[in-house]
């Protein structure tokens, strides 16, 4: 373990930096001392008591349970235990960092591309004054200059959103099921959503101070290491990802106690957290359950689940009916394969570039995008399922139904089908009216 000794410019002090210690991550002490620095006497005593484990009774027992608490949380990352509360909060309040020792290759999203990593040593035969190494290419230019006049559109659009809400509504969709330009998508999903709509001042600082349900809690923390284990953001054990995370689906689920936490919610918080601050992030999903019909599709009974269910089938035999058929054939229900589709809109398995996208969608134009992208992918894999001739083919086929999808492809096919929100309306009354009817040809595949 090495010290780094550190001249203040007000007064002579040093810091205690655990940098050195080799592959584990970056702890910076924050024990009592004012500005996170150790007076230099106080720096020996200390170093002198962890050495010999001696603790003289005027010296702070503080110093030394933050001393130990330290090493305790370095050695249960090394042996990568269990995340527990103590130690996700110990986190936070020490600063935890992860400072990688090398490069790993990323999308623009931040998933890792593959495992081939590059060292931050730069390459031999190349410097600064190089114009090769600085130049870029043509194609680039272009399409940094397109990226460009689209903000500015979108810009001028913000600017006036109420009148392109009301008047211009068709170029604002058109716009949209372009791509929003991902600079600008955080604050554009809060405005389209009317996520403003539910904000309340104070209340989410007001709500970490609440206590949560023990059970509840836990089974969020276990979450945490599956959702978007491969984003750099969120796959490191107590990492600011997972903290942030842990803390907005905690205190979503203090504050709407009839939803609570569902397994799955944690996706689509992930993607928030990607576009905005965790504040943000809470009244977003707020907003996106009360006001995009999640609500029912989480709580206890799956009611509105199945509702959807109803509608995707009768939407399956009108616009897909090969596949229907073969559905019915081999006995697949919508719960197989859509269940995880609706509770988690399809974050968990979908390339994030293509998710992305789907959500802009999404929040502009409702659940209707749900159900035509649903169609949508069920439609790719077509011929695949008419070549299957047993059901664990069929399901094999839906198993691996949103991987390897081509996007340009598969928004011709979704914008292709002519459904309209009177038609999914006219469904959701059907089932209403025949939810008990289990002789009901779609009410069998839905129970």
């Amino acid at each position: 373990m090495e010290y780094k000794e550190e001249e203040s410019k007000n007064q002579n002090s040093i810091i205690y930096d655990k940098s050195k210690l080799t592959n584990t991550p970056v702890i910076h002490s924050k024990s009592g001392k004012e500005n996170n620095i150790l007076v230099k006497k106080d720096f020996m005593k200390l170093k002198t008591m962890i050495d010999n484990d001696f603790r003289p009774s005027n010296f702070s027992l503080d110093l030394l349970y933050r001393e130990s608490k330290e090493k305790e949380l370095l050695q249960s990352i090394e042996n990568l235990e269990e995340i527990t509360k103590e130690n996700m909060e110990l986190a936070e309040t020490i600063d935890f960092k992860n400072i990688p020792d090398s490069i790993v290759k990323c999308d623009e999203y931040g998933f890792l591309l593959d495992n081939d990593i590059s060292s931050k040593e730069p390459k031999k035969g190349k410097n600064k004054s190089d114009k090769s190494v600085i130049k870029i290419s043509k194609e680039k230019t272009e399409n940094l200059l397109t990226i460009n006049a689209r903000i500015e559109k979108w810009n001028y659009m913000l600017n006036n959103f109420k009148e392109f809400q009301t008047h211009k509504y068709r170029k604002l969709k058109s716009r949209t099921r372009k791509g929003i330009p991902d600079s600008l998508r955080g604050y554009v999903w809060q405005k389209i959503s009317g996520a403003d709509e539910y904000y309340v001042k104070n209340l989410y600082q007001d709500l970490e101070n609440k206590p949560i349900d023990a059970n509840i809690e836990d089974i969020i923390i276990r979450d945490l290491d599956r959702t978007f284990p491969n984003c750099c953001f969120f796959k490191d054990k107590y990492g600011n990802g997972q903290r942030k995370l842990l803390k907005v689906l905690s205190n979503y689920s203090k504050y709407n106690k009839n939803v609570g936490y569902i397994q799955g919610m944690g996706f689509i918080c992930a993607l928030l957290l990607t576009y905005m601050d965790e504040e943000s992030s809470f009244f977003m999903l707020h907003t996106l359950i009360r006001k995009y019909q999640l609500e029912g599709i989480y709580l206890p009974g799956l009611e509105e689940l199945k509702k959807k269910f109803y509608v995707l089938l009768n939407l399956e035999k009108k616009f897909i009916p090969k596949c229907y058929k073969i559905f019915v054939r081999d006995d697949i229900s919508p719960r197989m394969y859509a269940s995880e589709w609706f509770i988690t809109l399809f974050a968990r398995n979908l390339d994030f570039n293509i998710l992305v996208r789907i959500f802009d969608t999404f929040l502009l134009e409702g659940f209707k995008v749900i159900y035509r992208f649903s169609l949508a992918f069920i439609k790719l894999k077509e011929e695949e399922l008419i070549e299957g001739k047993k059901v664990d083919s069929s399901l094999l086929v839906m198993a691996n139904c949103l991987k390897n999808v081509n996007i340009d492809e598969l928004w011709k096919i979704a914008f292709g089908f002519s459904i309209s929100k009177k038609q999914i309306e006219n469904y959701e009354k059907e089932y209403d009216n025949i939810k008990g009817d289990e002789e009901n040809e779609f009410i069998k595949q839905i129970l």
